[in-house]
């Protein structure tokens, strides 16, 4: 007995398949270097049926999917490492892209664009260093 693996393919930067398109177990997969994945369709029914990301993390200073090329938005669970500040890693809740808490950096000065609760080992001044804790309500650094 044949098998048919049906897959769509493309190498056009920021290309996602159009959800509805997508047969039911088909996948469809961007090989551009610039923010490859492969995706397939969930199981909601058109004209609501969303896309699925199944990697790999993008990584880049904008978000991915920024300059859609296809489908236009992400996909729940998405992951993005964000190369703009101090690399960030996000990943989408269906809505926008969270911040991760739990970012750590370890260098002599504080970083520069940091996040709300974003920790930081100063190893400079001498000594073993000390951890600080950035804090947008007093839009600084502060030791933890």
């Amino acid at each position: 007995m044949a098998v048919q693996i049906q897959t769509r393919r493309s190498s056009t930067a920021h290309d996602r398949p159009f959800p509805i398109r997508l047969g039911a177990g088909e996948l469809a997969l961007n090989n551009n270097n610039v923010s490859p994945g492969l995706f397939f369709a969930d199981d909601t029914a058109a004209p609501n049926t969303g896309l699925i990301k199944v990697g790999p993390v993008h990584i880049g200073s904008t978000a991915p999917n920024n300059a859609a090329a296809g489908f236009t938005s992400s996909s729940k669970g998405e992951t993005w490492l964000d190369t703009a500040s101090t690399q960030i890693f996000k990943v989408y809740d269906g809505a926008a892209f969270q911040t991760i808490k739990a970012v750590v950096s370890v260098s002599a000065g504080q970083p520069a664009n940091p996040i709300n609760g974003q920790l930081h080992w100063d190893t400079a001044g001498g000594g073993n260093g000390v951890l600080k804790i950035y804090l947008s309500s007093v839009g600084g650094w502060v030791n933890a």
